[in-house]
């Protein structure tokens, strides 16, 4: 046998490994409403000082920097999940504990359809912004990894806490308490 022959026949039999069909069935695609959990839900972690400008709804952009001196929750969100509604409530609470001149909470929603931010902004208090990011670019940058994911930053807008998941969570109110101290 030649020295091409022997390189063709190699190259056949390798071509057939790789490509030897499946024996098993593929696996099961996870449920369209079950939650996404990565490892990380955004690049940042606990510490770094989180520098972006949020799209608002109404009004112009939100550079975070300017709420420096107050504790700021920022969650990227979805009006689509069943946590939109219970966010709200959430964090009015919070905002009726601690004031807007200590608490900012703005809410970045990442739906297409702007008719779809409804029930908005009645439901709102003072000190309580939403945003809109139909194209994402916000959620790029942060290089989000999980719907919703808020965080908490402390005065000085360094992050002292990350949620992710499907439903608010209580440590998130535990993370704003103690960043905003006695």
């Amino acid at each position: 046998m030649s020295l091409s022959s022997r390189v063709l026949l190699l190259a056949a039999v390798a071509a057939a490994a790789c490509t030897r069909p499946q024996t098993g069935p593929p696996p099961e695609p996870p449920p369209p409403d079950a939650p996404v959990q990565p490892t990380q839900a955004i690049r940042h972690a606990a510490g770094e000082v989180l520098d972006v400008t949020v799209p608002l709804l109404a009004g112009p952009a939100l550079p975070l920097p300017s709420l420096r001196g107050r504790v700021v929750v920022l969650e990227l969100t979805s009006a689509a999940l069943p946590s939109w509604p219970a966010s709200f409530a959430a964090y009015n609470d919070l905002l009726r504990e601690y004031g807007p001149a200590r608490l900012a909470v703005v809410v970045v929603a990442l739906d297409f359809d702007r008719s779809a931010l409804s029930p908005e902004p009645d439901l709102r208090l003072h000190g309580f912004e939403l945003g809109w990011d139909p194209q994402g670019a916000l959620a790029a940058r942060l290089q989000l990894g999980a719907l919703p994911t808020a965080l908490v930053l402390g005065r000085d807008g360094r992050i002292v806490h990350v949620a992710s998941g499907p439903e608010p969570s209580r440590t998130l109110a535990d993370a704003v308490r103690a960043a905003l101290g006695p």
